[in-house]
């Protein structure tokens, strides 16, 4: 018997609604087999300097034309060559996209237009509130042409199954502890990100009808409510709790992502396999093994792509500190710590993601117990989470931390003066080690994304883990803290991006021109 989260999952299904494809009497928006080439290179090319989760890549790409044309065109008219755009980019199908999308695309532009025009004008002249308008855009834009209803509901029956399992021993509301599970249940299912968040919680505080909303004065009523709501989601994705129980729900977002696979498979009739427990075990078993060697290989381009970002953006910049420094004030070039610097890192980064191992036997027969298990409606582990320490505990814990701290990096450091490396050959070392580090992490936790994690964790790799937390954590506030330095994004943005799109645009309205002429012929 299946639980009531799956029941009212698979009731869901039957009535999910898609993109309306082209009728066969509507002209689809058309793109060029030239300029398509030409735009899919060019996001290649930025999809390697700008180094974001693929599944956020999309998004980021609709954020970019949005400012862009703001920024240039003035944001007027412009749903055709976004969604132009878009499919040059190969980010949408070609042929296939009806020309009346079009219109709904410029209705979302609209509206977050006129939400902005009526804010109350000492919150519209903050500096973050055309980044959170133009985010919530490309939010909307991307949930209209990839509705995700699927995610959306596995999420939700996440949600509903593992709620009532959490006890948060803290002074906090009720309405925000459960945003919080949410949160954490989409993080840990789907890997979403604090953009897509703010457009899931911005459409949870919105009436019904908002993806259809048109109304002047219902809009008007919302912007003056806006930065109490704006401001309640910054609350809630800022806060740690969301944090703190991912780790917690880790094992069972691998049993829901399973479900979830079983769900893009089947679709409505997910139903039928999910009732048949032999049916359900082929599939898990058949989807894991061909999952297993798919991550591994992921894990490997990932580092690869790594390597290069990291070597573009960082590496170049710090090669053009470095050398200049030790000609004008040591008076010669010392070839090791350039050497160190440009080729250490990028083996470490390879060494770290390679070495990990592949999951066996014992892990599938695992995942397969738990998703019976969450199927079923059986007993949900109890997540308890304590207050942080505070008082004597709590100093001592952080005494003992930041011992941690100086000791690992001053053995580092000893190390690199015994190699006679300058002050700044030092600092740019540390730096390049705590990046490689955290983007090392990141790659091995996506590597063993279906890996169920066990509570006989070995002594050695606990100390490893504890002598390693300090670089990383310095990687991770360095990665969060620079991460709009970049470079050669800036260049491609402003500088390439705008002329090389125009030229696209002129490229395929002259190729339309021209088919026009050769039908006149005929």
């Amino acid at each position: 018997m299946l639980s009531h989260p799956i029941e009212v999952l698979l009731e869901r299904l039957k009535t999910q609604k898609g993109l309306r494809p082209a009728a066969p009497d509507e002209t689809p928006i058309n793109v060029n087999r030239l300029t398509e080439k030409a735009g899919a290179a060019y996001e290649k090319l930025r999809y390697l300097v700008d180094y974001k989760d693929e599944r956020h890549i999309r998004r980021s790409a609709i954020e970019r034309i949005i400012k862009r044309k703001i920024i240039f065109e003035g944001g007027e008219d412009i749903g055709l060559s976004l969604i132009q755009e878009l499919i040059a980019g190969r980010y949408l199908p070609n042929n296939a996209i009806p020309e009346s999308a079009t219109e709904e695309v410029e209705k979302i532009i609209k509206k977050y237009k006129t939400l902005e025009r009526h804010l109350p004008d000492n919150f519209r002249r903050e500096p973050s509130v055309r980044n959170i308008l133009t985010s919530l855009t490309g939010s909307e834009i991307e949930e209209f042409f990839f509705p995700n209803n699927e995610d959306d509901f596995v999420a939700e029956a996440f949600y509903e199954s593992v709620k009532d399992s959490v006890r948060v021993d803290a002074r906090l509301e009720e309405a925000f502890i459960q945003t919080q599970i949410l949160i954490a249940c989409y993080r840990s299912l789907l890997n979403t990100d604090d953009e897509t968040l703010r457009y899931k919680l911005w459409r949870k505080y919105m009436p019904v009808e908002w993806p259809t909303l048109e109304d002047e004065s219902a809009i008007r009523d919302i912007a003056q409510h806006a930065k109490g709501i704006w401001d309640g989601i910054r609350a809630a994705l800022s806060d740690p709790l969301s944090l703190r129980l991912l780790p917690k729900f880790g094992n069972y977002a691998i049993y829901f992502g399973v479900l979830r696979e079983v769900i893009r498979a089947y679709g409505a009739e997910s139903g039928r396999i999910i009732e048949d427990r032999a049916a359900l075990d082929r599939f898990i078993r058949d989807f894991l093994e061909k999952n297993y060697k798919r991550q591994f290989a992921k894990a490997r381009g990932s580092a690869v792509r790594a390597v290069f970002y990291i070597f573009l953006t960082k590496m170049l910049l710090a090669i053009a500190l470095e050398i200049p420094y030790q000609m004008y004030f040591l008076k010669d070039i010392e070839y090791l710590p350039i050497a160190t610097n440009i080729v250490f890192h990028p083996l470490l980064l390879m060494f770290i993601t390679i070495s990990v191992r592949k999951l066996d036997d014992e892990n599938t027969k695992t995942i397969e117990a738990g998703v019976h298990n969450v199927l079923s409606g059986g007993n949900i582990r109890l997540v308890k989470i304590n207050p942080k320490q505070t008082g004597f505990f709590n100093s001592l814990f952080l005494l003992v931390y930041s011992v941690m701290f100086f000791a690992v990096f001053g053995a580092i450091v000893f190390v690199l003066e015994k190699l006679h490396f300058s002050t700044v050959s030092v600092f740019l070392f540390l730096c390049f080690l705590t990046l490689v580090s955290y983007f090392a992490l990141r790659i091995r936790h996506s590597a063993n994304r279906w890996k169920v994690a066990r509570e006989d964790t070995r002594t050695l790799a606990l100390a490893f883990n504890l002598f390693a937390l300090p670089i990383v954590r310095a990687g991770r506030w360095l990665s969060r803290t620079f991460s709009s330095i970049n470079l050669f994004v800036f260049v491609l943005d402003f500088i390439i991006e705008t002329p090389f799109k125009l030229l696209l645009h002129f490229s395929d309205t002259f190729v339309s021109f021209l088919r026009e002429k050769q039908e006149d012929v005929y």
